[in-house]
């Protein structure tokens, strides 16, 4: 017994944080202003992604969209002579991957601020299953955050429930 407790807490590490390091893989869908994207994105920035792959997980990505935006992105027509997100040069993509989205869209669309719509993406022929296993994804009812180099290699992954300390862990992969 304990020989197998030591080899699962020598293991463990390299689970969790095995896919920092790890390109992204490619994921391509539109935004729900119906514009095109594709992940990863590579146009000189970070890009710092969210991914809901379970509607279960849809709640508590919901929680991470506020202070995320907040944060990454600049606003049209804020003039504020110091802004946290000028300092935060990224792209910002949430991604509910949820099966059978396409079905419920439009319901999700218009219960989500049209400020948001240009950074959630829907995706379209994403193989689900291949994408977690690819990610290293175990258990797929929280939402998982990444954050890219400029190139789509993952910096940073953090997943669950938003706490400052995982936000920090984006900010400070993100700068």
């Amino acid at each position: 017994m304990k020989k197998i407790i030591l080899i699962l807490a020598l293991i463990a590490p390299v689970i969790l944080f095995s896919q920092k390091g790890t390109m992204f893989p490619d994921i391509s869908g539109k935004a729900l202003n119906d514009k095109y994207i594709g992940l990863p994105i590579k146009n000189g920035k970070s890009t710092v992604v969210g991914i809901a792959y379970n509607r279960a997980a849809e709640e508590e990505l919901k929680k991470w969209l506020n202070p995320l935006y907040n944060t990454f992105i600049t606003k049209p027509g804020e003039n504020k002579t110091f802004d946290v997100a000028e300092i935060y040069d990224v792209n910002f993509v949430f991604i509910p991957m949820i099966a059978g989205f396409k079905k419920v869209a439009e319901d999700f669309k218009n219960s989500t601020d049209k400020e948001f719509w240009p950074y959630i993406m829907d995706t379209e022929k994403t193989d689900i299953k291949g994408l977690k296993e690819k990610l290293g994804v175990k258990d797929d009812k929280i939402p998982f955050f990444y954050v890219l180099d400029k190139d789509g290699k993952i910096l940073e992954s953090v997943s669950g429930k938003f706490t400052e300390e995982k936000m920090d862990k984006l900010e400070e992969a993100a700068e």
